[in-house]
């Protein structure tokens, strides 16, 4: 399965969504955007370990079409869905 991750669940508001095939492929992703959006150019350690608690499991394919249209639902770490809206 993908790893998944969306920005509202640190930045309210911010409607961020990044979908990979490993963790460290997302972390690329979530690393640029903390630094080219919320100007955030150093992550601790304690900050990696809160963005790893909220990665969840889906098919990435899967996900951007359903986000289309405002569905957005990811496995999370216990293997229940998560709705996510856009």
């Amino acid at each position: 399965m993908d790893k998944m991750i969306s920005c509202k669940d640190f930045e309210p508001g911010c409607t961020f969504t990044a979908c990979a095939g490993t963790e460290a492929e997302l972390f690329e992703k979530i690393l640029q955007h903390g630094r080219t959006v919320h100007r955030k150019e150093d992550f601790s350690p304690d900050i990696y370990g809160k963005v790893r608690a909220f990665i969840n499991e889906g098919y990435c394919d899967l996900e951007d079409e359903l986000c289309k249209y405002g569905e957005c639902c990811w496995e999370d770490e216990r293997g229940s869905l998560r709705s996510l809206s856009h």
